[in-house]
């Protein structure tokens, strides 16, 4: 068997003795430094940072603080006004100081909510105290329940169900540009209306893949598609930047849809409002507000 041994010039060094002394300060400075973080008035003043810098509300029920500086929030609540946004079981933040250096402060993260996880990266400016950059990947998150979606859907009794994943990159400064790429799996609607109030059919479940960057200020669509056992649906156009929309966010989509197999009779209605395309398919756009889509009939050009 080896044992772990120590050079016996190492120990009788005249820096060793000071080397422990230093690393025993170290250590217990750290310690003393977790036993005393006041975490009540730490966590009070982070939901002060995020409603006076960000459009939301925020509830923090507890806050956990671990060496070197890693914090744990506990069931993290979000509101746009007085109605919940978004909920967090758990947020755990470590913050990287070496970017201090170059007058940056990066917050790597990991949420954990709705059945799946959130993990990236914030970057702050330390002199103007504005978000920089946000960058993560989603894994698994149920989209069922989550507030946004009844708040853009505009109607309590309308639900989406699916599970979610993707990665977006985005950079606020020193112009607003990024992308956003997400796969919905088991996508499925219950009591949703779109264009004028039309209730959407029975579609069963959906793949969905969503593939966009953001220019001008707003979400240039490069290809929304949702496939299933009876259409293909590809949308394509802008919409409001995703962490903006609501019922009231202008809509500018192109459509073109096609029915697979026996889909044809659930989408036959669709006919009145939409226009033939060349390729048999039917196409037209979908304009407006969440709140207030119509369709128009249209030809579109090929893609």
């Amino acid at each position: 068997m080896k044992y772990l041994t120590v050079d016996k010039s190492v120990i009788e060094s005249r820096y060793f003795v000071s080397a422990c002394y230093a690393l025993f300060f170290i250590l217990a400075f750290l310690v003393f430094l977790y036993l005393s973080l006041p975490s009540e008035s730490f966590k009070q003043r982070i939901e002060y940072e995020i409603v006076t810098r960000t459009p939301f509300n925020v509830d923090i029920k507890s806050l956990s603080i671990y060496p070197v500086f890693s914090l744990k929030f506990h069931d993290v609540n979000l509101y746009r006004g007085k109605a919940l946004y978004l909920s967090i079981d758990d947020l755990n933040v470590t913050p990287s100081l070496f970017y201090l250096l170059f007058k940056k402060i990066t917050l790597p993260f990991e949420a954990h909510l709705y059945g799946g996880k959130a993990k990236g990266k914030l970057v702050y400016s330390s002199k103007t105290g504005q978000l920089t950059k946000a960058m993560g990947t989603i894994e698994g998150v149920n989209v069922k329940g989550i507030p946004a979606v009844s708040i853009a859907l505009g109607d309590a009794n309308s639900s989406i169900q699916g599970v979610v994943g993707g990665d977006l990159s985005v950079e606020f400064n020193p112009e607003l540009k990024g992308q956003v790429i997400l796969a919905v799996k088991d996508l499925s609607f219950k009591n949703v209306r779109f264009a004028e109030g039309m209730p959407l059919p029975d579609l069963g479940r959906l793949e969905c893949n969503f593939r966009s960057h953001i220019e001008n200020g707003a979400t240039r669509v490069d290809e929304l598609k949702f496939k299933g056992s009876g259409i293909n649906l590809t949308l394509f156009g802008t919409m409001p930047l995703l962490w903006e929309i609501s019922k009231h966010g202008a809509i500018d989509l192109e459509l073109r849809l096609q029915a697979v197999g026996g889909g044809g009779g659930r989408l036959g209605f669709l006919s009145a409002f939409l226009a033939p395309q060349s390729d048999g398919s039917l196409g037209g756009k979908l304009v407006g507000t969440l709140g207030s889509l119509r369709l128009v009939k249209e030809t579109i050009g090929a893609r």
